[in-house]
């Protein structure tokens, strides 16, 4: 209804602006009335403006009232209307998908591939690529677990050297600030410290989660030909939600275990109640996932499972060995230096920042009394210079 409806909008919009091109006097009848040249051409080009904002105004109407996503619709359209299937090469671009370079048309045309060459079904052809990708993405993991484990192992020395650099420049000493900044740089130097590749995998993890999220969505929201027969035990339907909400608790409970074994670096960053909240986050989440469609589970689920396999995988010291990675702290080294807990790190930080307003206060009232000072000094030993005209007359 709806298309037919834009259709014929859309023929009349198309009709309008075919009679400004020629003599509209002759091909609207609404037109009664001829008018000289300049005069006709104004009015008339007036009414086909104001035709024009009525066609959208109603096209905009329906699509409220019709509650849908055009852009939705029109690849349902596309869906009917296809002559190939879902394992055949160019289905999904034949409905409207993969219709870009954006994360998640390249997911979704990752997965026609593995599709279409494995003959999986979609729930084994999702989890299979989510494997694949995390594989790939692996070394990216390593480097970054090797730096964290390389700068945990100076963070005492990096600890007082920030500090340091921090009360330099609250204090103005521009020159031992630059002098602890150069002591910083060489010690992470020394010990092979590169921050670049402790970002450079979260980011291109987050970039890849959310490409496999939104292309697997917009894929069970169609949905594509196979996803409403081609899942397993009791998620048949991809398309639709897992009726006993069983994939939403699994991801959950795997996503939990992850974090508590260190997450995807296998080195654990937060401790205390951070590491409680990240551990129960997960299944708070499910209030937020418990009407995603199964086949968006099953990513999560198999991502999750990959991610406890990662984090045993690099928290193992024979593996970090064989690979040439930098060794974990161990037991003694923790108990030595241990971890602090976001709120603790923000705590510690509010009064270091407290510390150093005072300071930087009382150096500022220093320097203001020693103005002062100065310029009574400045006063009292001023020299009053007479002319030699006012001498003479004396």
């Amino acid at each position: 209804m709806f298309a037919l409806k834009k259709g014929i909008f859309r023929n009349s919009l198309s009709f309008a602006k075919t009679a400004r091109a020629s003599n509209v006097q002759r091909t609207l009848p609404f037109v009664s009335v001829r008018f000289n040249s300049t005069d006709g051409e104004s009015k008339t080009s007036q009414i086909l403006h104001n035709i024009e904002k009525i066609i959208d105004t109603e096209e905009r109407q329906i699509e409220d009232k019709l509650g849908f996503d055009a852009d939705l619709l029109e690849k349902q359209e596309l869906l009917h209307n296809t002559t190939l299937t879902s394992d055949q090469l160019g289905y999904l671009k034949s409905v409207g998908l993969v219709d870009g370079w954006w994360p998640s048309d390249i997911i979704q045309q990752v997965l026609e591939y593995v599709h279409v060459f494995s003959g999986l079904p979609w729930w084994a052809t999702i989890a299979l690529t989510t494997v694949g990708f995390r594989v790939i993405l692996f070394p990216l993991f390593m480097k970054s677990s090797d730096t964290m484990a390389r700068s945990q192992s100076i963070m005492p020395q990096t600890k007082k050297l920030r500090k340091e650099m921090t009360q330099a420049m609250t204090s103005g000493d521009r020159v031992m600030q630059q002098k602890k900044q150069m002591e910083l740089s060489l010690l992470n130097k020394k010990t092979g410290v590169k921050y670049s590749r402790m970002f450079l995998s979260p980011v291109t993890q987050m970039v890849y989660s959310v490409g496999s999220f939104f292309g697997i969505r917009e894929m069970a929201n169609l949905p594509v030909d196979g996803f409403t027969t081609q899942g397993t035990l009791w998620f048949e339907n991809l398309a639709n939600p897992d009726p006993y909400i069983g994939l939403q608790l699994i991801s959950a409970a795997l996503y939990s275990i992850a974090f508590k074994f260190g997450g995807d670096t296998g080195n654990q960053q937060f401790g205390g109640r951070m590491k409680q909240f990240l551990m129960v986050m997960p299944f708070a989440s499910i209030a937020f996932t418990w009407n995603m469609s199964a086949a968006v589970m099953v990513y999560f689920g198999t991502n999750g499972l990959c991610s406890i396999i990662q984090s045993q995988l690099l928290r193992n010291v024979s593996f970090r060995k064989a690979t040439g990675m930098f060794p974990l702290p161990t037991a003694e080294q923790l108990a030595s230096n241990p971890q602090k807990g976001v709120f603790d790190n923000f705590s510690e930080t509010w009064k270091e920042m407290q510390q150093n307003n005072e300071v930087r206060a009382k150096k500022e009232e220093e320097a203001l009394k020693g103005v002062e000072l100065a310029r009574k000094q400045a006063t009292s030993n001023r020299v009053i210079v007479k002319s030699k005209k006012n001498k003479t007359k004396n």
